[in-house]
């Protein structure tokens, strides 16, 4: 069901969406989009309707997700941020031919129920590196590995530092507040951070990346399936401008979403989290939305590699 008051907007998106072979119906405006969906529906509507009907998500559906009103410009920040205070868990915030690409992974994603791996945002043929942290420590020098590759790879130094900034804070997430006790504790947030820890079992934590020549995609995996994805979508409204409390993420993921373009969460409950943020690298900072896009799925945990 694609929802906006424009026509040419709407002929667009249903284009998009139509390319996953599933039927598109299209409304006006958020009265008769009410009445048309049901729990089984994928729901891409017009942000700025989406802002002025924040409610409109308490309507049983499969998803829904917010895109930018003309498709030729970014959201703008204040809104994205609204939506994610109003517990958006899809928010798109930027223009074509980015949204096109965003759009048609979220929904075939959604679809199939599918929800966990980088690859879902390369391109075919992109190769996937992965780095093994067997200790807590490691992590500085995972880090460190991962940045250089990436500047080894063409991408300029610029990316190179963007990167070292968000891979250290998903690998702190992962190390450190995804792990809860049995009373739903996390049982790790205050352990000094250069303790050894062997990561083994449940502790495991994986990294991957990629990039296609479109993106660079960070990929931290923990096993835990811990996360509250709708706190942290409000947390992220925030970025940069409040402190956080410690244990859910801190200030750490606050900053990781300020440094990249798209930010996605995939979540298993109780069994893993996976966090992927993708950094454009066709583009300037300045010619991208002021904000990323936020993703967060609920799906099956795949099997473990």
């Amino acid at each position: 069901m694609v929802a906006h008051p424009d026509r040419k907007a709407q002929r667009a998106l249903q284009r998009l969406v139509g390319a996953t072979l599933c039927p598109v119906e299209i409304v006006s405006d958020a009265d008769a989009l009410i009445a048309a969906i049901d729990p089984s529906t994928v729901v891409v509507v017009d942000a700025a309707m989406a802002q002025a009907r924040p409610t409109l998500r308490d309507k049983a559906a499969r998803a829904w997700i917010a895109v930018p009103g003309e498709g030729n410009a970014p959201a703008d920040a204040a809104l994205t941020s609204a939506l994610l205070m109003a517990g958006w868990d899809h928010v798109v915030a930027h223009p074509m031919p980015i949204l096109a690409e965003e759009l048609l992974a979220t929904v075939q994603k959604v679809m199939r129920r599918e929800v966990f791996g980088l690859e879902k945002y390369m391109s075919w043929g992109a190769e996937v590196r992965r780095y093994t942290l067997e200790d807590a420590r490691d992590r500085d020098a995972a880090v460190a590995e991962l940045a250089k590759d990436v500047v080894a790879v063409g991408l300029p130094d610029r990316v190179g530092s963007l990167v070292s900034v968000i891979a250290d804070e998903l690998i702190a997430n992962a190390l450190y507040a995804a792990p809860v006790d049995a009373a739903g504790t996390r049982s790790r947030a205050h352990d000094p951070r250069d303790q050894s820890r062997a990561l083994s079992g449940r502790d495991a934590v994986t990294v991957r990346w990629a990039t296609d020549a479109r993106y660079l995609a960070i990929e931290v995996r923990d096993r835990w399936g811990s996360i509250d994805t709708a706190a942290i979508g409000k947390r992220l409204a925030h970025a940069g401008q409040q402190p956080a409390p410690t244990g859910e993420g801190g200030m750490g993921l606050q900053l990781a979403y300020a440094c990249c373009n798209q930010f996605v969460i995939n979540c298993a409950p109780s069994a893993m989290t996976e966090m992927i943020t993708l950094l454009d690298v066709r583009y300037k900072p300045t010619e991208l939305g002021r904000s990323a896009s936020f993703h967060a799925f609920t799906g099956e945990a795949p099997p473990l590699r």
